[in-house]
Formats: structure tokens, C-alpha cells, sequence
């Protein structure tokens, strides 16, 4: 990697890694008695606000499964090495959007059903395995309505554990706790239900299960929950005292083309950017394969909703916009009681049928209460997430995928709701 990488990289990696960069705080900052003249001329041109990111710009990341090494303990057991010639078990396209301030995040399901030029129908992870980059940028392309890619960043399984490490950890929320062992990987996950501030090692194996009832796809909503984690810690100017142990992690697990001035400027757009409301994250629609279907497992794409998403989240295509009216008992919404009140659900449920919404399921009830409603649009449509939220008069919207699949929209109810609920 080329030297005046040192610096500018886990600026760019800190986004990635997702939503980094808008907390970055470069303006206000002296450089480092630690950072060497050309990591502190870097920043200094980042302090200027010479490159400013005038054109939207997508970008593939890429994080690579382990690669066991070619050399074995006498017990048998083969050390993960810093190579990026695996699969790539998490695959995001994001979309740079200055001109709103917006980045959108679209989640591919490893065992997507893609083609792959001269291999045939595969899991989307093949591609990075079988061709590297070369071959896993034109294969996300060309299965996403011929998207552009603009540009591109792989990163290791020990690089995520080192970089949550380096930058202090991240805060999520189990709704219930994971166990799993696999005595011939080595890998031991324990991790308890409720809030917990992961490490580094903790943060990947949270990231890797997928030993439940939702296999690959509930891996996709807790790499979102990481993502959204990652986002909100380094909103805060401690990060900076990090950036040394970063730049250690980011040279050895990081493999990009991105330019200097590429990563310049998406500092400097990184720093207009509220990860809270201005990150979006979706996940490529679908379903799961049924047994015997194929001879694989996978999650095979929707596709003729391609197009329209594509186009949503990245400006890409003809617009298909549907001008059928939305029809509250059309919206299919999942509720979860997450208010600590017993009579919340029932009350939502009454107030949303009488208004029209009667396609309406329920979750088990969270344990650990949350003060605001959160509506989650899980298929990335706000249209429905919007018509729930005026109806109920509150709630905070969210385009993420870490909803109830089944769903357009998930309902979380907060304390709020609880306090206000009308009588029905």
C-alpha cells in the first residue's frame, strides 16, 4: 500500500466500517506528536476543505472470510491468516450522495443466487474467492441492473476484529442470547441477551453467526447493527486519540483503490454527514431457497425489484415509480412491544386496525424497554413507514433491515407511545 495511505485510509475505513468519517472532527483538531510530516501534511489538507466531494461515487466493500493457513498445528488446527482470496461473507454497496448529504448502504446476502461471468449461477460470495476483485466488482455490477461501481475496499475478518478493537469497541443489542461452538474452527461464541459492549473478537463472531432461524440473513441485520454501532461510537472526537492504533490495523488488512484525493474528499463529505439520520441501510430483497429447490441453499433476489431499488438508493435506471395509491391494509406490519408496559401492544394494535391497517402480525416482547417508537421500513420503502408514523402521531423512522423480514414495516414501541396512548 502506497505510503501516503498511512493517514488517509482509516479516515475512509472508519466510514466503511460505516458512518466513520462523519465524526472524524478534522477541523478542529492539531495533528498528532505521533504522525510523521507526510501524515500531518495530509491532514492539513483535509483541515482546508480543498477537496470537496462533488459527484456521488459507489463504492464496494468487501469483507473477506478467513483463510486458514497452509500450516497446520500438531493438533491439527490451521491459523486464520490477513488474506483477502476468500469469500466474501459481507458484501455492501455504498452511495456517496453530497448533493443531499446522504449515504446509503444496500446489504447483499452472501448466499445471493448471481451470476458469475464463467462460472454460472452462484453465491454472490464466490466471485471475490474465485477472481478477486477483478471479478467480484463486475459481478455485484452486473446483478444489481448494471450498477457503477465507482470504486472499491476489502478488508480481513482479523481487520474487523482489530479495528472495533482500535477504535474501543461497539454497544448492541441482543434480544436474546447467541451460544454456537465449532471445536474444528476453533470458534466459541457466548454472548449474553441485552446491551453489550462487544471487543473486537466479540464484534466479528457476533457478525459471523448465523445459527439461528434466520442463517445468513439475520448475519446481514447484525453486520447493519454493527455498522449503525460502529457509526454512532466514532460520532464522538475520542476517536482521535485512536487514530494511531488505526492506521497500524487499516495496513495490514486493507486493499483499496481508492486515491488520495478520493479519500479527501470523502472527509470532507464525511463531515456534514449526521450518521443517525443520514445513513441508510437496506437489504437486497428476497427469499430463502426451499429445501431440495436447489442444490444449494441460497437467498435468491426479487427481481423485478432490482430496477426500482437500484434506482432509489442509487439514482441508477429508470425511475419505477408505482402510482397505485397506498392502501393502509396493504402495508404489512409487524409490532414488538419494547415499552416495559404489558398493554402497549394490544393498544397499538387496536388504534392501527381501526385506522385501516389490518395486515398485522406481532413479536415476542423485548425485555430491555426503549423511550422512542422506532418504525423500521424493512424493505427500504418509506412510503408505508411514513403513513404508519402519521397515523401514530410519533416515532422515529428508520431505513434499516433489522426489522422482522416478513414485514414492510416493524414497529417498535417505545416508552412514548405507552405514555400517550389513546383509549380504543
Amino acid at each position: 500500500m502506497k505510503r501516503w495511505l498511512l493517514f488517509a485510509v482509516p479516515c475512509f475505513c472508519l466510514f466503511v466500517s460505516l458512518g466513520a468519517l462523519s465524526a472524524i472532527w478534522l477541523p478542529n483538531t492539531r495533528p498528532f506528536s505521533t504522525l510523521n510530516s507526510e501524515q500531518q501534511a495530509t491532514l492539513a489538507k483535509l483541515r482546508s476543505g480543498e477537496n470537496r466531494l462533488d459527484h456521488s461515487m459507489n463504492i464496494l466493500v468487501l469483507g473477506t472470510d478467513v483463510v486458514a493457513s497452509r500450516e497446520s498445528t500438531k493438533t491439527g488446527f490451521r491459523a486464520a491468516t490477513h488474506s483477502l482470496d476468500g469469500r466474501s461473507d459481507t458484501i455492501l454497496l455504498a452511495h456517496l450522495d453530497p448533493a443531499n448529504n446522504k449515504i446509503n448502504v444496500l446489504s447483499i446476502p452472501r448466499d445471493s443466487r448471481f451470476t458469475i461471468e464463467g462460472v454460472g449461477k452462484r453465491k454472490a460470495n464466490e466471485a471475490n474467492q474465485r477472481g478477486g476483485i477483478l471479478l467480484a466488482a463486475p459481478t455485484i455490477s452486473q446483478n444489481l441492473n448494471d450498477v457503477p461501481i465507482d470504486r472499491y475496499v476489502r478488508i480481513n475478518t482479523l481487520g474487523v476484529i482489530d479495528l472495533v478493537t482500535a477504535v474501543g469497541g461497539v454497544r448492541v443489542y441482543l434480544p436474546k442470547a447467541i451460544k454456537y461452538s465449532d471445536d474444528s474452527q476453533h470458534l466459541y461464541i457466548n454472548i449474553a441477551q441485552g446491551w453489550q459492549t462487544l471487543g473486537g473478537l466479540d464484534a466479528q463472531k457476533f457478525m459471523r453467526f448465523r445459527h439461528d432461524e434466520l442463517g445468513d440473513i439475520g448475519r446481514v441485520q447484525r453486520q447493519q447493527q454493527v455498522i449503525k454501532a460502529l457509526a454512532q461510537k466514532v460520532a464522538s472526537p475520542d476517536v482521535l486519540t485512536r487514530l494511531p492504533q488505526i492506521v497500524d490495523v487499516l495496513k495490514a488488512n486493507i486493499d483499496t483503490d481508492l486515491s488520495l484525493e478520493d479519500l479527501l474528499s470523502l472527509a470532507q463529505f464525511g463531515l456534514r454527514v449526521n450518521p443517525d439520520k443520514d445513513l441508510q441501510l437496506v437489504m437486497l430483497p428476497g427469499r430463502f431457497s426451499r429445501p431440495g429447490e436447489f442444490n444449494a441453499s441460497y437467498w435468491l433476489p426479487t427481481e423485478h425489484r432490482i430496477p426500482g431499488l437500484i434506482n432509489q438508493y442509487f439514482a441508477w435506471g429508470d425511475p419505477q415509480t408505482d402510482r397505485t395509491e397506498l392502501r393502509p391494509s396493504q402495508i404489512r406490519i409487524v409490532l414488538q412491544n419494547c415499552s416495559g408496559d404489558p398493554t402497549a401492544l394490544q393498544a397499538a394494535r387496536k388504534f392501527l386496525k381501526k385506522q385501516g391497517f389490518t395486515n398485522l402480525g406481532t413479536l415476542r416482547d423485548q425485555i430491555d424497554p426503549i423511550w422512542h417508537t422506532e418504525i423500521v421500513a424493512q424493505q427500504g420503502e418509506k412510503a408505508p413507514a411514513e403513513l404508519v408514523q402519521q397515523e401514530l402521531g410519533l416515532g422515529d423512522i428508520k431505513v434499516e433491515a433489522t426489522g422482522n423480514i416478513l414485514s414492510d414495516v416493524t414497529v417498535k414501541i417505545g416508552k412514548d407511545w405507552a405514555a400517550t396512548k389513546p383509549r380504543v
